[in-house]
């Protein structure tokens, strides 16, 4: 038993439910007054007077009035499996008698059998998702350290590629230069020489021009040297 602030008594667990949900204004159920706080004092002259009436009490009279429940001294709460409501041994719930009904304690213990038996396979699914998401993962880190070094590999060979292929460039060009020297070194010195024959050409040529011209006694004048140098030029062909 506890005595609120305006005085009046009651159960513990009684006024407690009646202020379930209450942050503030507590009211009385017996007077209406309210209190801004939730005080409640604990009256142990009336819990020694409940005991001394309990002792003078027979528990047939209590059983009487319907299933009492000696652990909590209240009638024993009932749980209709049917309509999922619970309620006490009490006339009303006389009306749910073609139900299925049990105890709450039962009840409760009963579903709580059945929740541990949902929970073991949902536990078993869990397990099995969280070792393939592992595995999944697994193979996507596989994946990218596969990946990288591939990459790495790619990488290397092209640039061993690219540094073979710039050499060998460099030996092409190297050799096509040589090549291109020779080539004109020899075109210069043909050219050289074609130029000495074209000029001692043009010099024979103006030579023989100029005895067509002379007199015949000078005309006739080392004609043979002339036409020897003619026929030494005709050969250079």
């Amino acid at each position: 038993p506890v005595t609120l602030e305006c005085g009046d008594n009651f159960c513990r667990s009684c006024i407690t439910q009646s202020w379930e949900g209450v942050d503030t204004n507590f009211s009385c159920p017996q007077c209406s007054k309210t209190s801004r706080k939730r005080t409640l004092r604990a009256n142990k002259q009336m819990a020694n007077i409940t005991e001394i009436m309990k002792k003078f009490c027979p528990k047939k009279t209590r059983q009487n009035e319907g299933d009492w429940c000696e652990e909590h001294e209240e009638k024993l709460k009932l749980f209709d499996e049917d309509e999922k409501t619970i309620g006490d041994c009490s006339s009303e719930s006389q009306n749910h008698s073609s139900h299925t009904v049990m105890p709450i304690e039962e009840a409760a213990q009963l579903y709580k059998n059945k929740f541990k038996m949902c929970t073991e396979p949902l536990k078993k699914k869990l397990e099995d998702l969280m070792k393939f998401k592992c595995n999944e993962e697994k193979k996507a880190e596989e994946l990218m350290n596969e990946t990288e070094i591939k990459r790495q590999k790619l990488v290397s060979e092209f640039e061993e590629l690219h540094q073979f292929l710039n050499k060998e460039k460099h030996i092409l060009l190297s050799k096509l230069e040589e090549k291109k020297m020779t080539v004109l070194q020899r075109i210069r010195e043909n050219v050289s020489q074609l130029e000495e024959q074209c000029s001692s050409l043009m010099h024979l040529i103006s030579e023989i021009e100029k005895k067509i011209q002379q007199p015949d006694d000078e005309l006739l004048k080392n004609v043979k040297d002339t036409l020897r140098r003619n026929r030494s030029t005709e050969d250079q062909k």
